[in-house]
């Protein structure tokens, strides 16, 4: 079965069958700076890949498609390092309402935002929802890369919760799946120097806004220098089953059933 949208004619993409289940999934990439041991298209690679491995394992009859990669986003919590590119919340977004409204010209109901890069999620939640009410879409937001816990025990007790960008998780999975994108031994190691008993980074209710320039010189947060493909591989077949599990779903959702 082709999955790819960009690959069928427009007469098969006419002659897809749509009229109650079927999924499209549109993975946006990033191109930002990954510390100076992994390259810039980290997220793309992740986003591209990951999506790629889980239709692998769908069964044939499961109607998910994809669209290229959208491969540059909002990323500007990068802004002073070379080698990143973003867009502005605005343009992501009007891009992004373009995109839903050709999903519902061609006859779909499920539209998958499917994003690896962690300054994307606020933005696309809020897409996702906007979306919904504009175009009547069923729309998802998958951060694929964060589905699931971290099956492996973390090797330093500040990678959990610091190591958010090119630490040991990020370039443990790239060693597994794209070798060639690790620069070995330009590997490192970097915290933040960052400490409150009533703020967090992210994912909390109570946040400071924050670049990477605010705490970091390298552009790294964690340790990359602890990451192994071992740890890549047994973190990948977990993670890959259980997307394939959430498109699955997704492909069959109705709201309110």
């Amino acid at each position: 079965m082709q999955r790819n949208i960009g690959q069928l004619t427009w007469t098969e993409v006419e002659a897809l069958d749509l009229a109650k289940d079927g999924a499209l999934v549109l993975p946006i990439g990033s191109i930002e700076q990954h510390g100076p041991h992994l390259s810039t298209d980290c997220d793309l690679v992740f986003a591209d890949r990951f999506l790629d491995l889980a239709l692998e394992r769908l069964d044939q009859h499961t109607k998910v498609w994809r669209l290229p990669i959208l491969p540059i986003s909002k990323s500007n919590e990068h802004v002073g390092f070379a080698g990143t590119w973003y867009l502005s919340a605005e343009t992501l977004m009007a891009t992004l309402r373009d995109i839903a409204r050709c999903a519902v010209n061609n006859g779909f109901r499920r539209l998958v935002l499917w994003n690896c890069h962690g300054g994307n999620r606020a933005l696309l939640e809020v897409a996702a929802r906007d979306l919904r009410i504009e175009t009547g879409l069923m729309t998802f937001q998958v951060f694929a890369s964060g589905v699931m816990p971290d099956p492996l025990d973390p090797l330093d007790a500040r990678e959990p919760v610091y190591g958010i960008h090119a630490g040991e998780w990020e370039t443990s999975v790239m060693l597994a799946l794209a070798p060639d994108r690790v620069r070995l031994d330009r590997r490192n190691c970097e915290f933040p120097k960052f400490s409150s008993e009533t703020l967090a980074l992210e994912l909390t209710s109570a946040t400071v806004g924050w670049t990477s320039r605010d705490f970091q010189i390298s552009g790294t947060w964690g340790d990359a220098a602890a990451a192994t493909t071992e740890r890549g591989q047994q973190r990948l077949t977990p993670l890959i089953d259980r997307l394939a599990a959430i498109l699955t779903e997704i492909a069959g959702f109705e709201m309110g059933a």
